[in-house]
């Protein structure tokens, strides 16, 4: 019975490290996301659809870091790395969509945008670390002990 937890475990730990993780790395963008668009002087309008969206690709892009989180050192930090490696391409894709008009920004918007460019690239770095931090720990955990009830005595 004890194996069965320790199984449960080594897979539930990854998948809610990596929901968790892309929870909280997704809202992180999609405010960057709104301080760029606010920057440059686009609408900001947030959609919940468009929020959810990008918090479910963040957590399924966590899955790398999170599977590996226990591995070798080497497969570990490949897994970190391929989850920033994939969350960096689809950031830039998307998050930089208004490449145009940031690049006709007036001077005073460009430290502002730039500080917020960064703050993506943080958090894309960031984002497999958190989803390997979280599995380490969600597999720590104690396990829950199960209530003995009393056997009913045959009559």
């Amino acid at each position: 019975m004890r194996e069965r937890g320790l199984t449960g475990r080594a897979i539930w730990a990854p998948l809610a490290a990596a929901a968790l993780s892309g929870l909280v790395v997704g809202a992180l963008a999609r405010l960057l996301m709104r301080g760029i668009k606010l920057a440059i002087g686009g609408p900001t309008d947030i959609s919940p659809a468009g929020t959810a969206i990008i918090i479910v690709a963040f957590g399924v892009l966590a899955l790398p870091a999170a599977v590996t989180a226990t591995a070798r050192p080497m497969i570990m930090h490949a897994g970190r790395w391929v989850t920033a490696l994939v969350v960096g391409l689809q950031t830039a894709r998307t998050g930089l969509g208004d490449a145009k008009t940031i690049l006709l920004a007036d001077d005073s918007q460009l430290t502002t945008i730039s500080v917020l460019i960064v703050g993506f690239g943080a958090i894309v770095v960031a984002h497999g670390l958190l989803a390997q931090s979280l599995t380490r720990r969600f597999r720590a955990l104690p396990a829950a002990r199960a209530e003995r009830t009393p056997a009913a005595r045959p009559a």
